[in-house]
């Protein structure tokens, strides 16, 4: 029997912002549907809290340090075997359409073609400015900027993701002989902070402004990421950020349907997977974005539904979005690269879950003095233990269950344990090893960047977009992060 895969990615969905995670407020029926006949993942951590790494880590099966790729300007050598060149030897069509953020002149890393642009740079250059009727740039794409245009309305987000919806629905209302692995990339709910209208009017009353404090005493790696704790600018991004979820869940309603049609046309079986690269902070601690281990940055989506799934089973124990690629070559009956990913067919199929696993995600990151550091975050259980090089005496551990939110740092109370799970980070590279690959890339990133070699048949033209009317804006003036700022000095 010919089993088709389809795999819907969105870009910066936190876990919690799902009706069957728990929230009360937000609408996401077509994903409560699905996790009914589904089985959940509801510990699923991504591999790095920062779109390229996540998903280079992801198609690779390799953690950043390992792979190379540890943030937005990097990409995988085309020598690397992705899950996608599996599925292309076992016979498969992959298929991409839409994002998968890919940096550089090789934008498939084992996709057999793209079926619809990406909005990103496709080399080191950068995006061209685009406009807004009247002339004005388009603001709110990066974490600082996300607070100056907030509202409802439209933006390259949304025009973006019905773009690569009909994309889809025009490839699913095709026949193939070959069985197909499709991925369907959007952007949503990724800031600008802009939901239809409509959206953010319902969502303006309704969100809760909790969480939204200032934390004294944060990680002092931590100085300088923006925080911003007005009301008035937590409510906007909540309210937008809300809306972009549910026309998320919309969107993955009209593919999910598409996509059932195509299998049950063709007499084949089907697999549907939801997943998210990273979480957004939306104001909780007073943060925007991703670029933090705590849990609405790390903790992703994760389903998988369709013949021979279980529904409404619930795995709680951690996984890891590394974890994808060996899961769909098995489901596919494809070959099983090595890497720090394992397959979950066996935990899905009722085989005893692993209860000593130990999830890892790093992030390496600039500090505002320009110095660098490199973050490793474990999850085991119901502990999460963070560490940043060079900074060892501030390591963290949380118990999340007992404190979901990670106000309370009980690593002196609990010194065995922060022991097997520091011990668990020292496994892998260290700083100094690392920094031998990123000094070498950021000379090279010093020519690339100033070579625009992009090709826009891989590119999704944006059209123009209406600004939105009385958009919220942060009070302070408009400043670029420090993180950015020694980024860019480095690349000058």
């Amino acid at each position: 029997m010919v089993r088709d895969i389809l795999l819907y990615m969105s870009d910066q969905h936190s876990y919690n912002l799902q009706g069957y995670a728990g929230n009360p407020v937000v609408r996401t029926p077509t994903l409560d549907k699905l996790a009914k006949q589904a089985t959940v993942m509801t510990n699923a951590m991504t591999s790095c809290p920062l779109c390229v790494p996540a998903r280079a880590s992801m198609i690779s099966g390799l953690l950043p340090s390992n792979n190379g790729v540890l943030f937005n300007f990097n990409s995988i050598s085309s020598d690397q075997a992705t899950f996608l060149h599996s599925l292309t030897v076992s016979g498969y069509d992959t298929v991409l359409c839409g994002r998968m953020h890919f940096v550089g002149p090789d934008q498939r890393h084992g996709y057999a073609k793209r079926i619809a642009g990406d909005r990103t740079p496709v080399f080191h250059n950068g995006v061209p400015n685009q406009g807004m009727k009247g002339g004005t740039q388009i603001r709110g794409f990066d974490e600082n900027s996300s607070v100056y245009y907030m509202g409802g309305g439209d933006s390259p987000v949304l025009a973006y993701d019905r773009y690569v919806t009909a994309r889809a629905l025009e490839y699913l209302a095709g026949n193939y002989e070959k069985p197909q692995f499709i991925t369907v990339g959007a952007y949503g709910p990724h800031f600008p902070y802009v939901a239809p209208k409509g959206l953010y009017d319902y969502y303006y009353d309704k969100v809760s402004l909790e969480g939204a404090e200032k934390i004294a005493g944060e990680h002092p790696v931590l100085d300088g990421k923006l925080c911003e704790t007005d009301p008035d600018v937590v409510r906007a991004a909540r309210a937008a950020y809300y809306g972009l979820v549910e026309t998320t869940d919309y969107h993955i309603e009209t593919v999910y349907k598409a996509f059932r049609e195509y299998v049950e046309r063709n007499g084949h079986e089907g697999i549907f997977i939801y997943v998210s690269d990273h979480g957004d902070m939306n104001g909780d601690r007073g943060y925007y974005g991703k670029q933090v281990f705590y849990d609405p940055s790390v903790h992703i989506p994760f389903l998988i539904e369709g013949d021979g799934i279980p529904k409404g089973k619930v795995i709680d124990t951690p996984v890891s979005i590394m974890d994808m690629g060996p899961t769909i070559c098995e489901l596919a009956g494809a070959e099983i690269l090595p890497g720090d990913g394992k397959s979950l067919v066996p935990v899905i199929a009722g085989e005893a879950v692993d209860e000593e696993r130990m999830v890892v995600s790093e992030q390496y990151m600039y500090l505002p003095n320009g110095d660098t550091c490199l973050g490793r975050m474990v999850r085991y259980q119901n502990w999460k233990f963070t560490t940043y090089s060079g900074f060892e005496g501030k390591d963290q551990l949380f118990d999340c269950k007992a404190d979901p939110h990670e106000r309370c740092n009980v690593i002196g109370e609990y010194p065995e344990i922060a022991g097997r799970l520091k011990a668990k980070t020292e496994e892998y590279k260290d700083y100094d090893t690392i920094m031998i690959h990123e000094n070498w890339l950021m000379n090279q990133l010093r020519i690339l960047t100033k070579c625009n070699y992009d090709d826009q048949e891989e590119r999704w033209p944006c059209p123009e977009i209406p600004m939105v009317e009385n958009p919220v804006q942060r009070k302070a003036p408009f400043e670029p992060t420090p993180w950015a700022a020694a980024m860019r000095k480095k690349l000058q």
